[in-house]
Formats: C-alpha cells, sequence, structure tokens
C-alpha cells in the first residue's frame, strides 16, 4: 500500500490510497473503529485459502471495557452455508487467525506522529 492521505473535514475523514476513497464520520458512513472492525471480515483469507464462500456469513461482536471504550474481547463467528464442507472447516478457521488485520492485534505496530514542517 502507497502511502495514506486523509483529509479531515468537520466530523468527516476521508482516507485516499491506492486510487481509492474511504470515507468515515457521516451519518451514511461508518465510524473509523466499525470500519476498522469490518476489516477483520473483509481480508480475503477464504480466497487466498481456496474456501467455499458462497453463502458464507462472519458475526462479529464486540465486548468494551466501559471506562477505556477500548475493546476486551472481539468475537468472530462464521455461519455456514449449507454444503460447505466439513472437512474445510479447520482450515476455515486457520485461514481466520491468519487474517493480517486480526494478527496486528496480537503485535500492534509502533506509532510515530510528527507535525511537518517543523
Amino acid at each position: 500500500m502507497s502511502m495514506m492521505e486523509i483529509r479531515i473535514q468537520g466530523e468527516r475523514a476521508e482516507a485516499s490510497f491506492d486510487g481509492l476513497l474511504v470515507a468515515t464520520g457521516d451519518d451514511d458512513t461508518p465510524s473509523p473503529f466499525q470500519l476498522f472492525l469490518a476489516s477483520l471480515g473483509c481480508s480475503g483469507y477464504c480466497e487466498n485459502h481456496d474456501l467455499p464462500t458462497e453463502g458464507l456469513r462472519l458475526l462479529l461482536d464486540v465486548e468494551r471495557d466501559p471506562q477505556t471504550r477500548l475493546a476486551t474481547l472481539v468475537k468472530l463467528q462464521f455461519v455456514l452455508p449449507e454444503g460447505f464442507p466439513a472437512n474445510r472447516r479447520k482450515a476455515l478457521l486457520r485461514a481466520a487467525e491468519a487474517c493480517l488485520v486480526k494478527r496486528h492485534f496480537s503485535s500492534p505496530p509502533r506509532f510515530e506522529t510528527t507535525i511537518v514542517g517543523e
């Protein structure tokens, strides 16, 4: 991924990268946290591991600390379509564990915040 530019306009933010635009902050767009959580289910792990996806759903539930508002537990539940091969269930769970977005929770990056021009 190339460098991302985020333009902030009131409560709305627009992130531009790789020719794409992602918006958040309006009533008709997800919050930044919702967008982050949605990325857990959109990482293509089924596709990358040749798993059937027709009718497959992922339910996500988040428990948060009431004081810090940080996530304390993220529950991911696959709803398998009828006919999903029983011998591929473990592969599905292994693929989900390999999700790049999910792995960032267990090994978070360092952040470096600066002001340009100083």
